[in-house]
């Protein structure tokens, strides 16, 4: 739902984000998700660290990873 859109994405950028915001946000959450298949690779991939990406709150604030 949107309200559930809003809370993640205000958990993952750190910054309130309003009804507005949101519905005008050209973020995409799972870019073409209709897309995926079981054989498709993983959408998030590991970082050259070896590591999954993870939010950071305050420092990337136009998306989530």
């Amino acid at each position: 739902s949107l309200v559930t859109s809003m809370g993640r994405m205000a958990a993952h950028t750190g910054q309130i984000i309003t009804y507005e915001q949101m519905l005008n946000c050209p973020h995409e959450f799972a870019p073409e998700v209709d897309k995926l298949a079981m054989d498709s690779p993983a959408p998030l991939r590991l970082g050259p660290d070896g590591k999954y990406p993870c939010p950071q709150p305050g420092v990337l604030k136009d998306r989530e990873y």
